[in-house]
Parts: structure tokens; C-alpha cells; sequence
């Protein structure tokens, strides 16, 4: 009989040991993981998918945002730090002409010697045609004299009517002034 040794034992094919195998799987299972997550990434988040007031000016890039991505009607005039004009409408039908304006100022000024110690009432008249619509009374001097009338002769605007009190030490110089327009 012969002795058989150790090197003519039959061969066996070599397989790696388990754990090799395992470390192998392992490592092909991450990386086919590691592919889905990233095929992941481009799904696109949806308004549904976000918090209410969880978005800032500071997640936007700058002019990002256009017109477009808003709702119809969701903006309003507030929401802008500048007026919003759209374009202009259409022009509109005129209107009535108006009444006349009046043309034709007259300035009258109706002078009137007060002595010492009087009062003198008196009038600056309209000339025909014009009607009083401002008046007045004034004296020439700086001596003390009250104005003691002021205001329109009648209802149908024909001038001014003043009165004046002197008070100085000599007789003053008054007037009474009327601002008349063309009557239409």
C-alpha cells in the first residue's frame, strides 16, 4: 500500500470564505442603493409637500420668480414696494363744457378824506356789466382809524361798501376798493 501525503490530496476549486462573500454583497447592495437615492433627487417638490410660511426671500434666488408662477389675482397692490400701473384704457367720452369763466378783472378804489374824530361810510361801485366778488377798506397813513364796515353793497354785486373811524390827531386819507369781474 502506498503512503499517501499531504500535497496528493485531490484539489479542490478555491472558494472564497464567507465573510468575503458577504462584504462583496454588501458592497453591490450600497452602491445600487447609493444609484436610487440619487435617481431620487430629481423628484419636484410640490407646494402640497411644503409648510405654510416655511419658504423666506432668502430660499429665492434673485428674479427668479416671474408672473407666471403666481395665481391670477393672488397679488394685490400691497404686495409691492412701488405703484403697479397697468396699461392704459381706453379714452373716455368728453364731458359738457363747462359755464364760461370770467375774464375781465376790475380793480375799483373809491378814495374818501376822513377828518379827526369822523366816520364816513361810502362805496366802490362795479362799472355796468361786472360784478363784485372781493372787497375791502384801507387807509393811506399809519395813524390809528378802525375799520368799521366791510363787506358787499347788496346781493346783485354792485361793489363794496366800507366803513372807516378815525382816530389820529389830523383828517386821513381812506379808501374803499372793490375786485369786479364780467358779469355772465
Amino acid at each position: 500500500m502506498a503512503v499517501r501525503r499531504a500535497t496528493d490530496r485531490p484539489r479542490r476549486p478555491h472558494h472564497p470564505p464567507a465573510t468575503g462573500r458577504a462584504l462583496v454583497l454588501a458592497a453591490m447592495t450600497t452602491m445600487l442603493l447609493g444609484f436610487a437615492g440619487s435617481a431620487t433627487a430629481g423628484v419636484v417638490v410640490t407646494g402640497k409637500q411644503i409648510k405654510d410660511g416655511s419658504i423666506t426671500n432668502a430660499d429665492l434666488k434673485d428674479a427668479s420668480l416671474q408672473g407666471r408662477d403666481f395665481q391670477d389675482g393672488s397679488l394685490t397692490q400691497t404686495d409691492f414696494t412701488t405703484p403697479v400701473l397697468g396699461p392704459s384704457g381706453p379714452e373716455g367720452d368728453r364731458g359738457p363744457d363747462g359755464t364760461p369763466g370770467h375774464a375781465g378783472l376790475v380793480y375799483v378804489v373809491e378814495p374818501m378824506s376822513i377828518p379827526k374824530g369822523a366816520t364816513r361810510t361810502w362805496g366802490a361801485m362795479c362799472p355796468s356789466g361786472t360784478r363784485v366778488i372781493s372787497g375791502g377798506g384801507s387807509t393811506g397813513t399809519s395813524a390809528i382809524t378802525l375799520l368799521t364796515e366791510s363787506a358787499p353793497i347788496d346781493d346783485a354785486g354792485s361793489g363794496w361798501w366800507v366803513g372807516i373811524h378815525n382816530q389820529a390827531k389830523g383828517t386821513v386819507a381812506g379808501y374803499a376798493w372793490a375786485l369786479c369781474v364780467t358779469a355772465s
